[in-house]
């Protein structure tokens, strides 16, 4: 299949791309370019060549979150979102699956949740995820539209778990903020692999979280972290340090949300690294 793919250069799209590449697929990476305005023509033309359309754009959430760059945040996805449906919108032949991003900061960090529970967040990451998700639900009627809401990516080349390694370089494991707040993960193969499982079963539709069934606290993962990484040093980075230097941003950090893979079980998929400590065995 061809499949178009906006965010492609990024942590996940890399790999994301390269998995499905090796699957026998036609990645069609989105540049910025074609989201200008003066470019729409070329953008719907683009997806009317493609059989799947995935959304991964998005700036980094991990930097502190001034007036400027929230509305950078909004930006790269409320907005670039619309504009991948309006062009899903206005070409003759359109792509049979839109999957588009989220995150399970979409919940609430009190209680359990999945997807089912029809009930998001009052913060402003929560916030920006359900205006995000509404842009999606305008696809064409003849487009599937899947949104998956991603935990924490997991892998030791990027993202999360390469900023932790660095103190593990010196045996050290920090614990972020209280510690028992949950701490939603997802190995990226599993990733990659859950969105091969999407595609190949029309039946799944609407919201999928993306995340392992195993749900452990940040103390927990840290714990995890030291065992296999053999730190024999473990500190704790109060929550008012983290604020201190994060500011609003600092709240993905110290708290987490408490979220299950309903849907995903519902259907079948089956993980291969459902647990931390199978996960960092394969790594």
């Amino acid at each position: 299949m061809n499949i178009a793919i906006s965010g492609a250069t990024g942590f996940i799209g890399k790999h994301l791309a390269d998995y499905l590449t090796a699957q026998g697929h036609r990645v069609i990476p989105l540049a910025r370019a074609v989201f200008r305005e003066n470019m729409s023509g070329q953008l719907s033309q683009t997806l009317s060549r493609c059989d799947v359309v995935i959304n991964l754009a998005g700036a980094p959430i991990n930097r502190r979150w001034t007036v400027r760059y929230k509305r950078e945040l909004y930006g790269s996805r409320v907005h670039l979102t619309r504009k991948l449906v309006q062009a899903l919108q206005s070409t003759v032949r359109k792509p049979s699956l839109f999957i588009s991003v989220s995150a399970v900061g979409y919940y609430p960090s009190n209680g359990v949740f999945d997807e089912y529970s029809g009930i998001y967040g009052d913060d402003f990451l929560a916030e920006l995820c359900h205006a995000w998700e509404k842009e999606v639900t305008k696809c064409p009627a003849s487009t599937r539209w899947v949104i998956t809401r991603l935990a924490v990516v997991l892998s030791p080349d990027g993202g999360a778990m390469k900023q932790m390694m660095l103190p593990l370089k010196a045996k050290v494991a920090l614990t972020i903020g209280p510690g028992s707040q949950s701490f939603p993960w997802i190995g990226m193969h599993d990733l990659c692999r859950t969105f091969q499982f999407i595609m190949e079963r029309p039946e799944v539709r609407g919201v999928v979280n993306l995340i392992a069934p195993e749900l452990i606290s940040q103390r927990e993962f840290t714990r995890a972290l030291a065992r296999r990484y053999h730190a024999w040093l473990r500190l704790k980075v109060p929550a008012f340090c983290i604020r201190m230097f994060m500011g609003e941003a600092a709240s993905f950090l110290i708290s987490g949300q408490c979220v299950r893979p309903t849907r995903l079980e519902e259907f079948g998929y089956t993980f291969e690294t459902p647990t931390i400590h199978r996960f960092l065995e394969d790594t």
